[in-house]
């Protein structure tokens, strides 16, 4: 979008004008005119012209320009015929944009000018008209307005390295290599936009792909049942901390974290399975933001794993067959993920998810296909069927 200007905002000759406001340039007493030379602000202009001075009061992106010739009935010879038109960016040094003919104005009320050349959106603060001649070479010269085209959309700020206008530059982003919405504080990469696999959150205290306490704590916190099955001396469930939930509360003693019996109290109403029934819906169905599939799914994964306080890799690689050369690319893929074992090792690879759960299995294939798995982390294991080393790599897949 293109705004325009229409001051003069320095003037220098014979007459000292104010501001250009008017469309035709018709009024004498609001044209530049000059019949007395003086020393040119470009000293490559000589001692002795005709010229005029634009200041702009902060520098400006100037694309196009409109002039009105002088154009006073009996006075449009002093219009000038031949200029030489500079610029300056620093408002010191001068450049040239070029030498033009200017046509006479008719001398008639419906004058409407003539398009000027176009600066191109030169970031400007000072423009210089030089008058080489008039249209009837007399002894004086005259423009009566001049239109410069103001680029409003340029960024008159500080241009980041993202391309953004004052923009904030590179943003820290951080790995969330468990697909939790939250990264690691310890694994970060700047860029302008989000990469795949990354967060703008960096408060994931295990990020590793795998569940401790800190991962299964955040899904009660969030979702208001840090102590909702009755709590306490009640006989009820109490889930404020890893020693209370690893306790059972009051009545599921250590058995809470074996098999299902944690989700199980959570999900199902009336639960018994610690011995006593419990005369409530289900938990899920009391707090005001229910545990989600994949929440249930992360704390059975958990539970499963032996339901551990720090972070815990289920999964590890063991040391011989880590020390081999076992590849898996690309990463991140999209549909086809390619495995490089030593030629003679008899290997299955299983895919699973974060949580653990078995998803895909091949046994000595070079290539998986894993087009319909939805876009996340995912954990590649590979078995050596002789020796049951298990080596496990990380992969991204791009929707």
């Amino acid at each position: 979008m293109t705004k325009y200007i229409f001051i003069i905002l320095s003037l220098f000759g014979t007459f000292s004008l104010s501001a250009q406001c008017v469309e035709n340039g018709n009024y004498w007493n609001e044209s530049w005119v000059s019949c007395t030379t003086s020393e040119n602000p470009n000293p490559l202009r000589g001692d002795n012209t005709y010229w005029v001075l634009y200041e702009f009061h902060e520098s400006q992106y100037i694309d196009s320009t409109h002039f009105w010739n002088a154009n006073r009935t009996g006075e449009s010879g002093w219009g000038a015929k031949d200029v030489v038109i500079d610029y300056s960016v620093d408002g010191d040094s001068w450049m040239e944009l070029g030498t033009y003919e200017f046509p006479q104005a008719p001398e008639t009320s419906d004058y409407q000018g003539f398009s000027g050349p176009d600066f191109e959106g030169l970031f400007l603060k000072k423009i210089l008209i030089t008058i080489l001649s008039t249209h009837d070479e007399g002894a004086c010269a005259s423009i009566a307005e001049v239109q410069f085209g103001i680029d409003s959309t340029a960024c008159y700020g500080v241009i980041d390295e993202c391309g953004i206008c004052d923009g904030p530059g590179e943003i820290t982003w951080y790995l969330d290599a468990d697909g939790d919405g939250l990264g690691d504080v310890n694994n970060s990469m700047d860029a302008c936009t989000q990469p795949a696999g990354y967060v703008e959150d960096n408060t994931d205290l295990c990020d590793n792909g795998f569940l401790g306490w800190s991962d299964v704590e955040r899904i009660f916190e969030t979702n208001g049942c840090i102590s909702c099955h009755g709590g306490g001396a009640s006989g009820g469930l109490d889930l404020r901390s890893y020693a209370t939930t690893a306790a059972g509360g009051n009545i599921c003693g250590t058995s809470l974290l074996s098999g299902t019996t944690l989700v199980d109290i959570i999900t199902i109403a009336g639960y018994d399975g610690c011995g006593t029934m419990i005369p409530f819906p289900s938990m899920n169905d009391r707090i005001s933001a229910p545990l989600s599939a994949q929440d249930l799914a992360q704390l059975q994964a958990w539970v499963d794993g032996g339901a551990p306080e720090e972070c815990t890799d289920f999964m590890t690689s063991t040391s011989e067959l880590a020390d081999l050369m076992i590849n898996v690319y690309p990463n991140p893929a999209t549909g086809l993920i390619h495995i490089d074992v030593p030629a003679q090792l008899q290997f299955e690879a299983v895919i699973y998810d974060v949580n653990g759960k078995k998803l895909l299995s091949a046994k000595n294939e070079s290539m998986i296909q894993i087009e319909s798995l939805p876009g996340g982390f995912y954990l590649v294991e590979i078995n050596d069927l002789d020796s049951a080393e298990k080596v496990v790599k990380k992969i991204v897949k791009m929707d």
